[in-house]
């Protein structure tokens, strides 16, 4: 342990604070657990409005994506083409693992691509997703991280046959998951009727924070940034309008050279949730409506700290 700036930097592992990629504080379980007591009249059908569509529930977007894959009735030496917003060949292990219960998966298209998968990375969107309908062929829209992050501020721009979304990465809950289906609804079949009041009452009363949930998120995207640059560690995508962060990711300006698996163990030792952006010389770190500027200060002073 040692003292820097104000902090104990490695503190002992009962001591940690802890920033997470999700907005999620313990206090928060209590929190939702009042409100199932509270003003928010909800009933149990599985199904909640969002921007004139319907979404069933599910457990995790994790969830939703594996009703999607069941539903499109692959074959095993199927494929599915996995696009991401940046290109790099990072994807997270839950996806690929999830679709490996179906079929195959490819980083291109070849002659077993049965639908494509596009993952709007950590807000930043896709930009070319019109023109994959030329495929014809099913679309997939990750959106996990971009809930609420749509193409020229049209919020019903959807494109895809199936959208994932996760409350539990946009709002302050432990779980939750949403699933639209063009097609009609598809429901996950083993969620409890209290369990699906408990997300349906969460996501409607954090839902109607929408505005506030985008500009802090945006506020603390922009602080982290000033902050940043004097380090020489610059952002790897800048929103554009109507994107909505879901962290921040950075790399080193030319000239300065960082170990980046180093630098995740050592943030992650003092609390801070966070990862190597594989594939680039790149890295992420959380950036969400329950960080302060304080929160920030203590990341940088950590980074900082590792960089000397």
């Amino acid at each position: 342990m040692e003292y820097k700036d104000g902090y104990i930097i490695n503190p002992q592992d009962f001591r940690k604070g802890t920033i997470y990629m999700s907005p999620f504080e313990t206090n928060d379980a209590f929190v939702n657990k009042e409100l199932l007591s509270g003003v928010y009249n909800v009933d149990n059908d599985p199904v909640v409005e969002f921007y004139e569509r319907f979404f069933s529930i599910t457990e995790s977007a994790t969830k939703a994506l594996e009703l999607s894959l069941n539903d499109l009735q692959l074959k095993p030496d199927d494929e599915v083409w996995i696009i991401t917003t940046s290109g790099n060949k990072y994807i997270s292990s839950c996806v690929t693992r999830t679709i490996e219960m179906f079929c195959k998966w490819s980083r291109q298209k070849t002659e077993k691509t049965a639908v494509i998968l596009v993952n709007h990375e950590f807000g930043f969107l896709y930009e070319d997703i019109a023109q994959l309908k030329e495929h014809n062929l099913p679309i997939i829209e990750d959106k996990a991280y971009s809930m609420y992050s749509f193409y020229n501020d049209d919020k019903n721009n959807f494109f895809g046959d199936y959208i994932i979304l996760s409350m539990a990465k946009m709002f302050p809950m432990q779980s939750g998951g949403l699933l639209y289906a063009k097609k009609g609804i598809i429901f996950q079949k083993d969620l409890s009727i209290k369990e699906v009041e408990y997300y349906k009452t969460c996501f409607t009363c954090y839902n109607d924070e929408e505005d506030y949930i985008r500009s802090m998120r945006l506020y603390i995207f922009n602080y982290i940034r000033e902050k940043m640059l004097p380090l020489k560690l610059l952002p790897r995508f800048i929103p554009k309008t109507s994107e909505v962060p879901g962290a921040y990711l950075f790399y080193a300006k030319e000239g300065r050279n960082i170990d980046y698996p180093k630098l995740k163990q050592f943030m992650q030792n003092n609390g801070v949730e966070c990862s190597v952006f594989y594939g680039e010389e790149a890295f992420y770190f959380p950036c969400h409506q329950k960080m302060t500027e304080n929160h920030v200060d203590y990341i940088i002073t950590l980074i900082k700290n590792f960089l000397k």
